[in-house]
């Protein structure tokens, strides 16, 4: 069987990033053996959130802050060569602000075009297992992958996995028995939406919009401006939607030195400095999508179409999908008052969750260390450091904001220097484990 130096399950940011880094070090050492590699996908390509990708959305941070620059600003997979590439430079820099959702998913898939060993798309991974050598020692992993079209099953042999499967679409308990056609997460609003069945004629389309981040507002904004006669209810648990924490000190979170200064505490205290930090990235919306929503808002009172409604301090309590619709029951958060809400469809804008140990893993989960707490021991280099015995390395690549801190996992600020720190603890890995090969195996007497 051929054994890769590594094997990267996701080839999402985090994935691409990290295949930058290995073939820019590559083609600066002409002279060295070139790492091998394989990179798997579950989706049809490397597209940066495709299903979000709305008209008039840009992301929230700097253009710089792209999946190589702040790692080698040579490099060929920055956001620039991809502008130069395009032809469209020029006229980028007299734009301003930030980049469009559509051109930065544009630029992901383009720099994942530029990597030279292809990445494999249809192959989910579905397990990572160790393979032990007839000594007993594990050096290498088995990475087991399916196509979701055809059920097909694959294995790919590395020394190496980096798991970069990013977080998971997080379903309130309430809505989980309802999630289908009608109640969906906002990861999949575009595809959702566009087999939605059409609402009974003479009828205008009701949404329900749960959460209150820059997703739900977005969506809010898409939904309200997109159908003239469209319904929308938006359904926060507090007073209503929030600006994210925009202070030039307090930002300074996505700086690498606060890597460093997070990653030396204890768990406890992680903990508190990661409350702190929310605010500047999570359930909130940037300054345009809090004065259009509240534009929209005002609007709708001062024309009377009651098109638009802010319903806040609301949690829904029950969900029941039927063929026409979704009835919603909900409860005022401090007063309890109950309501009723009928809507065609509710898109869940309610955030990501982040495995400590992805499920890929359960196989390796006797063979990773431990902390006190029983979470994974993780090194700077984001690799899981495991016992006794086992040599593979396996590095939780987008997964670690636990560990980390706020800038180390969904964030871009920092994808370019977490692939930098993930693939030099790669290649001071890949040094111990050919020396480890080339030591004699021992005399048995």
């Amino acid at each position: 069987m051929h054994v890769n130096d590594l094997v990267v399950a996701g080839f999402g940011p985090s994935g691409i990033a990290l295949a930058a880094a290995v073939e820019d070090h590559d083609d600066a050492h002409p002279e060295r053996p070139r790492l091998t590699a394989a990179y798997l996908e579950r989706a049809a390509d490397s597209a940066w959130q495709p299903h979000q990708v709305l008209p008039g959305t840009d992301i929230q941070h700097h253009f710089l802050r792209d999946l190589a620059t702040p790692r080698a600003a040579g490099s060929r997979f920055g956001f620039v060569p991809f502008l130069q590439q395009s032809g469209r430079f020029y006229e980028f820099t007299l734009l301003g602000g930030y980049v469009s959702r559509l051109e930065w998913s544009a630029y992901v898939q383009w720099a994942a075009e530029q990597v030279r060993r292809r990445p494999a798309y249809h192959r989910e991974v579905v397990a990572v297992e160790p393979v032990a050598d007839a000594d007993g020692v594990v050096r290498t992993a088995r990475v087991v992958s399916r196509d979701p079209r055809d059920g097909r099953r694959y294995e790919d042999f590395g020394r190496n996995v980096a798991v970069a499967t990013g977080h998971r679409p997080h379903v309130p308990e309430v809505f989980r028995e309802a999630v289908g056609e009608r109640v969906f997460h906002a990861s999949e609003f575009l595809l959702r939406t566009a087999a939605l069945p059409p609402a009974p004629e003479g009828r205008p389309l009701r949404w329900a919009v749960i959460g209150a981040g820059q997703t739900a507002g977005e969506i809010v904004l898409h939904l309200h401006g997109s159908d003239p006669n469209a319904q929308v209810h938006s359904l926060v648990r507090h007073a209503g939607f929030r600006m994210y924490e925009l202070g030039h000190f307090s930002n300074e979170v996505y700086f690498p030195e606060e890597t460093e200064y997070v990653y030396g505490l204890e768990r406890g205290a992680r903990e508190r400095v990661m409350a702190q930090a929310r605010a500047t990235n999570y359930a909130a919306v940037d300054p345009d999508v809090s004065t259009a929503l509240y534009t929209a808002h005002y609007q709708d009172k001062l024309t009377g179409t009651h098109r638009l409604s802010m319903e806040r301090r609301t949690e829904v309590t029950g969900v029941d999908v039927r063929p026409e619709g979704v009835v919603l029951e909900t409860a005022e958060v401090f007063t309890g008052e109950r309501r009723r809400l009928e809507v065609d469809a509710v898109v869940l804008c309610t955030g990501y969750t982040e495995p400590h140990v992805p499920e890929a893993l359960a196989p390796f989960a006797s063979l990773l260390a431990r902390e006190d707490d029983g979470l994974p021991a993780v090194t700077r280099g984001h690799r899981a450091e495991t016992v006794e015995g086992c040599e593979v390395g396996i590095y939780l690549d987008g997964l670690t904001e636990w560990r980390h801190g706020i800038a180390s996992a969904a964030s871009f600020s920092q994808m370019a220097v977490k692939a930098d720190a993930v693939h030099r603890d790669l290649r001071g890995q890949l040094a111990r484990q050919r020396e480890s090969a080339a030591r004699p195996a021992p005399v048995t007497v």
